[in-house]
């Protein structure tokens, strides 16, 4: 054959060089097409039984656990969500999941409701969350009911629901900054002044350094959405098909690699580049510098936090303020530390800001007066336009040196009205 062997690699043929090595493609190949073959398989019998202990008179113990939906009160059973089908096997997951999100499900609208009255006022109705079992222990039952109406009436639109939140006297109201004992009900006088939280606070330093995060995307997450389409069981993949797409794979993963220790200007021209092959046009385009899909500057690729691996690694800015590390629902936390006030101080994140390609100084060249410049500053950071007393102080700040802009930035990203959801 010329110098190649050909092996069965997992469901194919797979041709490989000799002088290859067999091991770290076979590995590679199995990595790319794990990631493409994930699936929920039903099993014949019910695994589920109850314990040898068991010792309640509805059963004995051993005996299988059947499927039964949750019930909080006997009138439960007369709602519409309550008719759906569970004795046929094939039908047990969509009955249930036609039961959780029923219009009728006592909980469902509820437990949505109160979450997003927890995201616009920091404070849940209900609290925790997790535990809605008993309305009326809630801090207002009437209007956690209300709430649950008002979700059915949008029927589910989150938008909309957020918008009507939005919209009432209690969230326009002054926040709130006294102290609320575990345990005490808050009434809702106004939202809670509460820290943003990590990925609020990650999504709005990238909106600074890179202007538009949405349109930043995992270039390896648009490969297997767009160009990769494996199915291991079709009679027709051949070894050819494998070769060529898991060379692609490989292709625009030693890219992102590239460009994961490079800089700013340096991926900004390698996506200029690309972007004028693509349309005939010629790389030569300054306003460009920030528009990479995957680049990345002192180890932190630029891109939104569901963009990017959950949880991040260790001694990441999201880490460090407090994502989820996913071991449990809700693990996120918004308690402040030290190592946060470092890392906004002098951290790579906040040095990404004070950098002159950051688009938060795109913005500033657009305008060429001082005082223009810092009522762009101070709108694209505290999104309002700066107090007679704070251009009197900016003033002053611009008179100092070359650095002048770049410490007003670090200046208004450690005030309290940056970080705090006002």
């Amino acid at each position: 054959m010329n110098g190649w062997a050909e092996c069965v690699v997992l469901s194919g043929p797979f041709l490989v060089s000799r002088t290859g090595d067999l091991t770290r493609i076979r590995n590679g190949l199995q990595n790319y097409i794990g990631a493409n073959r994930s699936a929920i398989e039903d099993r014949d019998t019910n695994t589920t039984k109850l314990p040898h202990d068991y010792k309640y008179k509805d059963a004995k113990p051993g005996d299988p656990v059947a499927p039964k939906f949750i019930m909080w009160s006997k009138d439960d059973k007369a709602l519409a969500a309550y008719k759906q089908k569970t004795k046929v096997e094939e039908d047990l997951r969509v009955s249930f999941a036609n039961w959780t999100t029923h219009p009728s499900n006592p909980r469902f609208a509820m437990a949505i409701a109160n979450r997003m009255w927890k995201r616009a006022f920091g404070q849940g109705i209900a609290e925790p969350v997790t535990n809605i079992d008993d309305p009326m222990q809630s801090a207002n039952p009437e209007l956690l009911k209300h709430l649950a109406e008002e979700m059915k009436r949008v029927k589910f639109n989150l938008k909309n629901f957020m918008r009507i939140l939005y919209n009432t006297r209690a969230y326009q109201s002054e926040a709130t900054t006294e102290h609320i004992a575990m345990g005490e009900p808050y009434y809702f006088q106004g939202p809670i002044l509460r820290r943003m939280t990590a990925e609020q606070a990650w999504d709005s330093y990238m909106t600074l350094v890179v202007g538009e995060p949405d349109k930043y995307k995992k270039p390896l997450e648009d490969l297997y959405s767009k160009s990769i389409d494996l199915d291991l069981y079709n009679p027709k993949l051949d070894a050819q098909t494998v070769l060529i797409k898991y060379a692609a794979y490989q292709n625009m993963a030693a890219k992102e690699r590239a460009m994961m220790g490079g800089s700013l200007a340096d991926a900004g021209e390698d996506m200029m580049m690309d972007k004028g092959k693509a349309k005939g046009k010629g790389a030569e385009k300054p306003d460009m510098m920030m528009e990479s899909a995957g680049f990345s500057q002192g180890g932190m690729v630029l891109r939104r936090a569901a963009e990017l691996e959950q949880p991040a690694r260790n001694g990441h800015f999201l880490i460090e303020f407090g994502q989820s590390p996913r071991n449990l629902i809700d693990g996120s936390s918004k308690i402040g530390s030290v190592p946060q006030v470092l890392m906004m101080m002098n951290g790579d994140a906040q040095m990404l800001l004070t950098n002159s390609d950051s688009r938060i100084f795109k913005t500033m060249e657009k305008v060429s007066s001082p005082p223009d410049k810092v009522e762009a500053l101070f709108m694209s950071v505290l999104s309002r336009r700066p107090t007679l007393a704070e251009k009197g102080i900016a003033q002053r700040a611009l008179s100092s040196g070359d650095d002048g802009y770049a410490n007003m930035i670090w200046a208004l990203i450690n005030t309290r009205e940056f970080i705090f959801v006002q």
